[in-house]
Formats: structure tokens, C-alpha cells, sequence
């Protein structure tokens, strides 16, 4: 009986599933993968909040009302320093790229324990009544709702209809996967979230 108590303790430390007070990504776009949901979960309590580092949301604008029949392009820049680009940093194709991003896609595919990658990687965790309702990790710096999430099967924009949103995005620049030694490297957040609504 002692031994088999020691072996339940002993697994149930070892390789388990992340869990923790975040909610598990409904979209992985670009070459985001789960190792980055880990991350991300592990290091968000000590965001640095920094409006010089952190993404600044450039469409819609702040504090529009977005009609639900007309679903907007979320853009965002890499820091409130520098624009980045629309597709990111993170390498996903060419010569250099020979399957450094197999699971390259502009959204709603769920990808696990593929190559690690370096460059920044965003969450955008989207929120209503204080509780975060959609969450999406990607390289890209734009997002267009799906209709349906094919991570977490729910109706992606029928969920922010007729709500007051709150959108939070954190970056981190990751070098294969991890944080980049040496330097400060986020997750970085802005002081303040940006906030629409979405007509019914």
C-alpha cells in the first residue's frame, strides 16, 4: 500500500498537463503552438507593464462599436515603439525556413510539439464582466474572428455578440521557445486595456 501511495504522489508531479488560472487558448494562428500557451501561462504574473514594450491595438479604434454583421481585422503594433509587421517576425517559410513552421496558418488551427520558434508570440485574451470569454496565441500581428473556433468547436463571433469587450494582449520574444537570456524580453502588457463593443 505505501508503495503505491509513493507512486501516485511521484506521477502526479511528473508530466501532467498545464493548469493554472488561465484559459486555454480557443486559436493558435501563425506558428503559435500549446508550448507557448505554457509559457505564457507560467510568466504572465510577472508582466512587465510597459507602454513602450507592450502591443498597442491600431484597428478597430478605441472604443468603437463594431456592427456584428461586419467582423473586424483586429491589428496591433509589435511595442508602442516599433510597428512590426502584419504577419509578424517569427521565420515561416523560404529557404531559411526549411519546416521551421510546419503548422503556419492565419487562424483557428490547434498545433502541439511542433519546432520551437524564435521571435515574438502574442496573447490576446479577450474579456467581458471580468472574465476572459476567447483567447488566441499567435505570431501574427492581426486577427479575423472565425465563425467557429476549431480548437474549442464554440461559435467564435456569435461569443462577443452584444458585449462590452476588453481586449489584453501580451507580448514575449521568445528565442527557440524560451525566454531570451539576458534581456528583458515580457511578456510585456500595456497600462491600460482597450475596450469595444459589438452590436447584436
Amino acid at each position: 500500500m505505501r508503495t503505491f501511495l509513493l507512486a501516485i504522489v511521484f506521477l502526479s508531479g511528473c508530466g501532467g498537463p498545464a493548469t493554472g488560472p488561465l484559459r486555454e487558448p480557443d486559436e493558435y494562428t501563425g506558428c503559435a503552438t500549446d508550448e507557448h500557451w505554457r509559457t505564457f501561462d507560467d510568466q504572465e504574473k510577472f508582466a512587465m507593464v510597459s507602454d513602450a514594450q507592450a502591443p498597442s491595438v491600431t484597428m478597430p479604434a478605441e472604443g468603437a462599436s463594431v456592427p456584428f454583421a461586419m467582423k473586424p481585422t483586429f491589428t496591433w503594433t509589435e511595442s508602442g515603439t516599433a510597428p512590426g509587421m502584419p504577419l509578424g517576425d517569427v521565420a515561416h517559410d523560404g529557404p531559411a525556413c526549411a519546416s521551421c513552421c510546419p503548422e503556419w496558418n492565419t487562424g483557428a488551427i490547434t498545433t502541439m510539439h511542433l519546432p520551437p520558434v524564435s521571435g515574438d508570440v502574442y496573447d490576446l485574451q479577450f474579456s467581458s464582466g471580468g472574465k476572459v470569454f476567447y483567447r488566441v496565441l499567435t505570431t501574427i500581428q492581426e486577427w479575423l474572428p472565425p465563425d467557429v473556433s476549431n480548437s474549442s468547436m464554440i461559435q467564435a463571433w456569435q461569443s462577443f455578440k452584444g458585449k462590452q469587450v476588453t481586449l489584453k494582449i501580451w507580448r514575449m520574444t521568445l528565442l527557440r521557445n524560451d525566454l531570451v537570456p539576458g534581456t528583458p524580453s515580457g511578456p510585456f502588457v500595456a497600462t491600460q486595456p482597450f475596450t469595444f463593443s459589438v452590436g447584436n
